[in-house]
């Protein structure tokens, strides 16, 4: 399929895409995206970080000098977003990671605030630490069906805004988004990484959202990484009427196993001298296993690449996938090349104990066949909210 390339690093265009993603809710710009990719050098981090923060950098200052709210807000989100972008391939000791998320975070309050839109932000107390939270409301005031709302490896609490949040409330929807271990403050300030046990932070999170709100509907969306971590918390925690995996995901071993050759797989789980030696090695040449590997002994809290492999084991959906009690959509990209799709059905239909589940693959010939729906955002909402309405209204068949 033809499409607009941005970079033959196949990384950089994957993310380049994804910084364009959001448009339909003001995080981006056809024209700035490209500007900033003619720019960046192939394979180069470093040109990536100053190209994107350069082009936040303009965007937020046309935005602070406009008078007119609209034009201000729209600019200062689409400046958040370019800051999420330049941090993107950072490694996670480098001090303008935390100097990029602060920068991306002001802005996006200030983009809401000019633009009326009504946000609480929150930090919910757990295990000591604390999880980030976004929460937002329609207009009406009786809209009771809540989406909460979590991301994955990489993903950002502003982010989700762009993602979905954006959506459900201009669908009537209310709308929780956070971020749990291994992903914003939880992360950056206390160093808490993943838990295979989501449903410990689901809990604490869904406690605090029933002193907020009464939800007659909960679903939770879990996006990239966070379709698995929410399929997990879901076997435990029966609070959810129903659960979007968009899309579903693997564990993260699997996940990686994935563009490991097929020979040296066993090497890569058992990681002898020469493969510890070989891996970053290959990562001079592949921007996508140099950032992966660097980004998942930040967001799993590992020293080492055995180590790694260790902290990866525990995610893994075999044992209690069939414990899910709600109704489940399970998303998938045709040319999904973070692990095989097929994995994707496997797990559907080990959904034995689900009230209904319903998979819905994207296709490459209407353009919603990359991860997430990458470059496709409209599409992704049309399925994942018409399903939502057929549960809210009673439309979803259930099983017998």
């Amino acid at each position: 399929m033809c499409r607009i390339r941005f970079s033959r690093t196949p990384a950089f265009d994957f993310e380049a895409l994804r910084g364009l993603w959001t448009a339909a809710y003001d995080g981006g710009e056809v024209g700035e995206v490209a500007a900033v990719m003619a720019r960046v050098r192939r394979g180069d981090f470093e040109s990536w970080y100053r190209e994107w923060s350069a082009m936040a950098d303009r965007v937020a200052a046309r935005g602070r000098a406009y008078g007119e709210p609209v034009s201000r807000g729209t600019a200062m989100l689409r400046a958040a977003n370019y800051w999420r972008q330049a941090e993107f391939f950072l490694d996670a000791t480098d001090p303008r990671r935390a100097a990029a998320a602060t920068a991306g975070s002001d802005l996006f309050d200030a983009g809401l605030e000019a633009l009326g839109t009504d946000v609480t932000r929150a930090r919910i107390p757990y295990d000591g630490a604390d999880l980030e939270a976004l929460f937002m409301a329609p207009a009406d005031p009786d809209a009771r069906t809540v989406l909460v709302v979590q991301g994955g490896f990489d993903s950002t609490l502003e982010e989700l805004y762009f993602m979905i949040g954006a959506a459900a409330v201009r669908r009537g929807h209310c709308v929780l988004m956070f971020t749990g271990p291994g992903q914003g403050s939880a992360l950056r300030e206390h160093g808490m990484p993943f838990t295979a046990e989501w449903e410990h932070p689901t809990r604490a999170v869904l406690d605090w959202l029933g002193g907020f709100v009464e939800a007659r509907l909960l679903v939770g969306v879990g996006i990239s990484f966070g379709g698995h971590l929410l399929a997990r918390a879901a076997a435990f925690e029966p609070r959810y009427d129903g659960v979007v995996l968009y899309d579903y995901f693997p564990g993260m071993l699997t996940a990686f196993l994935h563009n490991v050759p097929r020979p040296v797989r066993g090497a890569f789980q058992r990681m002898p001298w020469w493969m510890r030696r070989a891996v970053p090695l290959y990562g001079r040449f592949d921007a996508q296993a140099r950032w992966g590997i660097g980004n998942a002994l930040w967001t799993f809290g590992a020293a080492t690449l055995p180590g790694l492999i260790d902290a990866m084991r525990p995610f893994d959906d075999r044992d209690w996938a069939g414990d899910i009690t709600a109704d489940g959509l399970v998303l998938l990209a045709e040319r999904e090349h973070f692990y095989d799709p097929a994995l994707g059905h496997d797990f559907a239909a080990r959904l034995t104990g689900a009230r209904s589940v319903r998979v819905h693959t994207f296709a490459e010939a209407d353009g919603g066949h990359l991860h997430c729906q990458n470059g496709a955002l409209q599409q992704a909402h049309e399925v994942i909210f018409d399903w939502v309405h057929g549960l809210a209204t009673g439309a979803v068949p259930r099983r017998a």
